[in-house]
């Protein structure tokens, strides 16, 4: 049986510790992190973990250090998980049928999400997209699409979408033109959780 390294550990937890710490002081992007010193005597914890700690956090984009200035959050939008997944996409060869795979799975549960947040919800949100359709602003099925996604409230799952949607439709012509009838489609079918037809039509738009 392999051996745990305690040094491995007590750096995990001090990334756990000051995911706490963040949303516990309500620190938001651009604000700045107590220097290794005072994390340690903060957290009780040697210095050195509290640098590996920091150094895997910047490695995921979620903090940058500023020479003289110190360590901040960075925008969590810069998420550098996507670029890792950017990286599956290049060298797997296997990729495109996983990528098609996941991207129907992040729109399905989007989908679900937008159901579950009830009636008020779903006419708010449909009331701003006629809004966008009619000033031009959201002109094609993959915008529209976009905006729902966005919507379902999980900004992760919305900035994986993004790139596996590039990844998917390049060199593809959109087929399938935006109309006001279709956003009516859209919205009765997710008012009355009609899961199907919302994958028919995200499955048409996609070919």
């Amino acid at each position: 049986m392999e051996q745990s390294n305690p040094q491995l550990k007590v750096y995990i937890s001090v990334v756990h510790q000051l995911k706490d710490m963040i949303q516990r002081d309500r620190l938001t992007s651009g604000d700045r992190l107590p220097s290794e010193r005072e994390l340690s005597d903060r957290l009780g914890v040697g210095r050195s973990s509290v640098r590996e700690a920091f150094r895997a956090l910047e490695l995921l984009g979620l903090i940058e250090t500023r020479h003289g200035e110190g360590t901040f959050l960075r925008d969590f939008r810069d998420h550098r998980l996507v670029e890792l997944l950017g990286m599956f996409i290049l060298q797997n060869g296997q990729a495109e049928n996983d990528v098609v795979e996941m991207k129907d799975w992040v729109e399905s549960a989007s989908f679900n999400r937008l159901f579950l947040s009830g009636k008020d919800g779903i006419e708010h949100l449909f009331d701003t997209i006629h809004a966008g359709f009619n000033k031009g602003e959201i002109s094609t099925f993959t915008h529209f699409k976009s905006k729902l996604i966005k919507a379902s409230g999980n900004r992760l799952a919305y900035k994986v979408w993004l790139v596996l949607h590039d990844f998917d439709t390049e060199g593809k012509k959109e087929i399938l033109p935006l109309s006001e009838e279709l956003i009516y489609d859209v919205k009765n079918a997710l008012l009355t959780g009609n899961m199907e037809f919302i994958r028919a039509i995200c499955t048409a738009s996609d070919q």
